[in-house]
């Protein structure tokens, strides 16, 4: 099955240390995974509990690393009560 190579080579296997890196690179990429859906979810809780807050404010929060548009995704998908346009505005006059 594989001709002409090294039947050494085939018999390597990979150190004990080189596993146990990529197990943890492994398990950091499923954090990051978790944390994101947790920042996510964090941000439409903020956009549900306050009704009047509006999407393009809460996008431009230094905090907040996504654009208006990301945020409003992320409030279809946590299912947030869509927003009348310049509704807080209204407020004001």
């Amino acid at each position: 099955m594989f001709d002409g190579v090294d039947q050494d080579v085939l018999r390597l296997t990979v150190r004990p240390a080189a596993k146990a890196a990529i197990r943890d690179w492994e398990d950091s990429v499923k954090r990051e995974q978790e944390l994101r859906q947790a920042a996510r979810k964090a941000v439409a809780d903020e956009l549900a509990r306050f009704p009047d807050l509006p999407v393009a404010a809460l996008a431009k929060a230094p905090e907040v690393p996504w654009d208006v548009e990301m945020v409003r995704r992320i409030a279809r998908e946590y299912n947030v009560p869509y927003r009348q346009p310049n509704k807080a505005l209204a407020k004001e006059e």
